[in-house]
């Protein structure tokens, strides 16, 4: 699989990142790696190939040296580069968050709900009711909220009650050292690929997971 480093420019200095790609022809399927702490954004890039050889096109940027208030400009930075992308069909983005990267992801999910269609977070930390309740009125795909044996954080369930709430339509999985990858692969090939034109009449199933 082809795969490159690169740099993102930000309003100050730059971002490093890690891209990997199908070698087979047509736009492919964008997914946001969003890492962790730096033993996870090690991991990073074995992670972005195994995804890349599913037919995605994979970046994954290193947020490791950033402040937290700069990981937000450096993910709006990723959003941009993959709409620039010319191997890329930008219409629905995937992203997958680990640990902190995972409340980045969700927090993503409702910052771009225009082109992010599904959003994986494994070993987030959480949010509190209200800022679980504004992020879930804001998300426009679907989510997959992944815990850890041993690790589930006391927060644990407030994010699912705000996404009922809102009608995002999500699902849980409990892990012992890695996701499950077919169910993680199964939910990005179905968020991800491009639905059927609706019909003349009635509800397209779809888009049934949207919120209205």
């Amino acid at each position: 699989m082809p795969e490159a480093r690169i740099e993102l420019e930000l309003d100050e200095g730059a971002l490093d990142a890690f891209v990997a790609w199908p070698d087979t022809p047509g736009r492919k399927p964008p997914i946001l790696l969003l890492s962790g702490p730096p033993d996870r954004a090690e991991r990073a890039e074995s992670t972005a190939r195994r995804l890349s050889a599913h037919n995605y096109f994979v970046l994954a940027p290193d947020l490791a040296t950033l402040a937290a208030d700069d990981r937000r400009e450096a993910a709006w930075a990723c959003m941009d580069y993959l709409a620039d992308e010319r191997r890329v069909d930008d219409s629905r983005v995937g992203v997958l968050g680990f640990d902190g990267g995972g409340d980045m992801a969700l927090r993503l999910a409702a910052d771009r709900a225009e082109r992010i269609a599904a959003a994986a977070a494994y070993g987030a930390r959480g949010f509190g009711a209200r800022t679980a309740l504004e992020i879930s009125q804001r998300i426009n795909g679907v989510v997959r909220i992944g815990y850890q044996v041993g690790a589930v954080q006391r927060r644990a369930g407030i994010l699912e009650a705000a996404l009922s709430l809102s009608g995002v339509l999500f699902d849980t999985e409990v892990y012992e050292t890695e996701p499950r990858w077919p169910d993680l692969l199964d939910f990005f090939g179905r968020a991800l690929s491009v639905p059927a034109p609706a019909p003349a009449l009635g509800t397209n199933p779809a888009h049934r997971a949207l919120n209205p």
